[in-house]
């Protein structure tokens, strides 16, 4: 009668006073309010909140940045919010700039494979 429930994406944060260093892998979402040097592997969406900075490269499904990215993206989305800075190669299938965002860099056409 009733259908199993499908479990939710887990949500991890990383808070304003974080600095993180290394290879970052996450089963679900990620909220980034800190500061992350290293690359970030996510199965889910990642957001860079506006105090978020992350120096790395980035694998997931779809990536908002409101904050500052410098490195390498693969996704099926980018959205660069009003605030957000990306610096560096993008492949992903469509990118959003929204007013006042800044995307220094290259956009490749491509379909990430392992997001």
């Amino acid at each position: 009668m009733f259908g199993q429930k499908k479990p939710a994406n887990s949500l991890s944060f990383i808070a304003q006073e974080c600095h993180l260093t290394g290879k970052l892998i996450f089963s679900g979402d990620v909220l980034i309010a800190g500061y992350i040097n290293g690359d970030i592997k996510a199965q889910g969406n990642v957001t860079i909140e506006p105090s978020g900075t992350v120096d790395g490269d980035i694998l997931c499904r779809e990536l908002m940045i409101s904050g500052q990215l410098t490195g390498e993206a693969r996704c099926k989305k980018v959205t660069l919010h009003d605030q957000g800075v990306f610096e560096g190669d993008a492949y992903c299938e469509n990118i959003e700039i929204l007013d006042g965002g800044q995307f220094l860099g290259y956009r490749h056409r491509d379909t990430p494979t392992n997001a």
